[in-house]
């Protein structure tokens, strides 16, 4: 691929957008060998970007540009990637920008939430190129502990996620992974119908009332390796769980309960203090539980991205999407409603947007 171009709203140090630039730049170990740039020419495009790579300007393919336009003529491919440490929206403003400059022939990849996408003129925009666009974050692409998958065509009964971090981020990085786990699923993706809000103690109220299953969220906590509590003191092994402990060492916990048009049950869990990873756990309908952790490499590497850009780089090279553009959507939508649900204080809507639905027949995440 000769010319890739690159467009951030900031890129400092640990953020999105720096990891997969360098990796643009000088490559990434994949599959237990070291993966070359497949990028001849990598032109950059933001705001005050170029003091921020100042310590870049020696690399031979980087160059920077002066406007939209100018990093997009004649772009074979191109990225989008959120900056801002640990924020994975994408602005809507620089999103119609790149949106409407696409080339005809590239196909791009927006690192992180395209906020907006699903509504206005972005979304005509969006629907007009769809065909050549992905989004997502890199929990879902990352190793699984143990890696094992949900078989295509599996009938669900429910899904636990268990996230860490701030409003959205967590919202955002979790409901990606929720939908690569479940949109392959029996009968695929037919919308959701209602989404129920608790915060605080609440969430373990949720819990004792069987509002979300208990076993599940066990068996997401049973793949960690980074307890928090006690733990973290001494090293001692304690059951969190069946000790009753969760309660007491969870910091702003926030859990969102979907409720999916075919009747499956998904929850969202922030599990700020208790855990210092991120897990997954789903039931089928015969009653067999599938649970792992979604690991992250420890920084500075944070080699989930290596994983993430092998997906970004199959798909501008070869075309070989990862999902359709209705799950984007989707994900945008329901993002969108959990902010009218915190900003307007509601604990429980319906779906109040258009029913958004997709067949999958195969997995999103591979081993």
């Amino acid at each position: 691929m000769k010319k890739l171009a690159f467009f951030s709203n900031s890129i400092e140090e640990g953020s999105p957008a720096r990891q997969i630039l360098e990796r643009c730049l000088a490559g990434w170990p994949s599959e237990g060998t070291f993966r070359t740039s497949p990028f001849e020419r990598v032109v950059v495009y933001g705001e005050d970007l170029t003091e921020q790579l100042e310590h870049h300007r020696s690399i031979p393919r980087l160059s920077f540009a002066s406007s939209f336009e100018d990093a997009m003529e004649e772009a074979n491919g191109w990225i989008m990637a959120a900056g801002m440490n640990a924020e994975w929206t994408c602005p809507e403003t620089e999103v119609e920008q790149v949106l409407s400059l696409s080339p005809k022939e590239s196909r791009g990849w927006i690192i992180g939430h395209p906020a907006g996408i699903a509504s206005g003129k972005l979304a005509t925009l969006f629907e007009n190129i769809a065909d050549r666009v992905q989004t997502g974050t890199s929990l879902p692409w990352t190793w699984r502990l143990p890696e094992q998958d949900i078989p295509p065509g599996t009938k669900l009964a429910e899904a636990v996620a268990l996230v860490r971090g701030k409003f959205p981020t967590a919202e955002q990085e979790g409901l990606d992974t929720l939908l690569a786990l479940t949109s392959h699923r029996w009968g695929g993706e037919p919308g959701i119908a209602k989404v129920t809000r608790l915060e605080g103690r609440d969430v373990w109220k949720a819990a004792r009332e069987q509002r979300f299953s208990w076993d599940l969220f066990r068996a997401a906590v049973s793949r960690t390796n980074s307890k928090m509590g006690d733990a973290t003191l001494d090293g001692r092994t304690q059951d969190i769980v069946g000790l009753g402990m969760i309660p007491g060492m969870a910091k702003g916990t926030r859990a969102w309960i979907l409720e999916h048009r075919d009747g499956l049950k998904t929850t969202l869990i922030t599990v700020d203090g208790i855990l210092n990873d991120d897990n997954i756990a789903v039931r089928s309908e015969d009653g067999k539980i599938f649970s792992a952790q979604c690991y992250r490499p420890p920084r500075p590497n944070d080699h989930q991205y290596s994983r993430l850009m092998d997906r970004v780089v199959s798909f501008l090279e070869q075309g070989q999407p990862a999902c359709p553009p209705e799950r984007t959507l989707l994900w945008d939508r329901t993002i969108s409603l959990m902010r009218r649900m915190r900003q307007e204080n509601l604990m429980e809507t319906s779906w109040n947007g258009p029913p958004t639905s997709y067949t999958m027949g195969h997995s999103t995440w591979k081993p």
